[in-house]
């Protein structure tokens, strides 16, 4: 989780904490979530989180709960935290497939399906179809490929 995405699940909070208060861009005090601060004055927030580190840590300064910032959101909100999980998937999965491990590992039935080589009787059509894909091989594995589409329909 980057400070960035702290700070956004910090602004976050404000309809869900008692007594919210942003005091700059990266400090914010409201009443602990852990000890619920003081029963006799509901308006005290003795609560903090700030910066530190390109992180954000968080304290109370009534019960000494003390932790980053993100293991806060973790115990004590647990949605928000499932959220900001779920974003840090879709940014983390990979973009791109290694087609090169592929192309050595497969067999040339499962070649011929993954590359649609059954698909298109000419190479020039089938080159042209991997290049509008955007797909990219190194050139002995393309040569693999241009072998076993001249093989597959040459017995066809």
């Amino acid at each position: 989780m980057s400070q960035h995405e702290e700070m956004i699940v910090a602004d976050g909070l404000q309809y869900e904490v008692r007594n919210y208060r942003k005091k700059n861009q990266y400090s914010w005090n409201w009443s602990c979530q852990v000890c619920g601060d003081s029963t006799t004055n509901q308006r005290k927030a003795r609560f903090w989180v700030d910066a530190k580190n390109n992180s954000l840590v968080c304290h109370c300064f009534n019960c000494g709960y003390s932790a980053p910032f993100r293991m806060y959101v973790r115990d004590f909100h647990a949605h928000a935290y499932e959220n900001l999980k779920r974003a840090n998937v879709k940014e983390n999965q990979p973009t791109l497939f290694d087609l090169d491990r592929i192309v050595n590992r497969c067999d040339s039935e499962t070649l011929t399906k993954l590359f649609y080589i059954d698909q298109y009787p000419s190479h020039v059509n089938w080159t042209n179809q991997l290049r509008s894909k955007k797909i990219k091989l190194k050139k002995y594995n393309l040569e693999v490929l241009l072998n076993l589409h001249r093989k597959y329909h040459e017995v066809r």
